[in-house]
């Protein structure tokens, strides 16, 4: 079961991942680029019912450098920002599921957050 966090639903999730990766390249270049499965990056970017795989979020603080907390939140935490970006790649799973954490939500495979009615 999911702590339920109003900021942190898969809506804002991917308007922020669109608005990063707009205008970067085709779907093949951008999962290229990624290193992510192209259905990931679809369903994580879809504008009606978009689910941010854990994959995509990882993939996306890595290439572009932005702030985990920022990504799923939408509020800068210099903290974590630093955090992700002295991490290896292979820590970032570790970093992002740490942002996770902290906002009181489980750490499934695939995101699946909705807005508390």
């Amino acid at each position: 079961m999911y702590r339920i966090v109003t900021e942190f639903t898969n809506t804002t999730i991917a308007s922020r991942i669109r608005g990063l990766i707009a205008g970067q390249g085709s779907l093949t270049e951008l999962t290229a680029r990624l290193h992510v499965d192209e259905v990931a990056l679809r369903i994580s970017t879809d504008e009606l019912s978009p689910y941010p795989t854990l994959n995509v979020i990882q993939a996306i603080v890595r290439e572009y450098g932005v702030d985990p907390t920022w990504l799923l939140t939408g509020e800068y935490e210099s903290a974590s920002h630093r955090e992700a970006l002295e991490a290896q790649t292979s820590e970032l799973p570790r970093v992002v599921s740490k942002v996770i954490g902290r906002a009181g939500v489980d750490t499934p495979r695939q995101l699946r957050i909705v807005r508390e009615a």
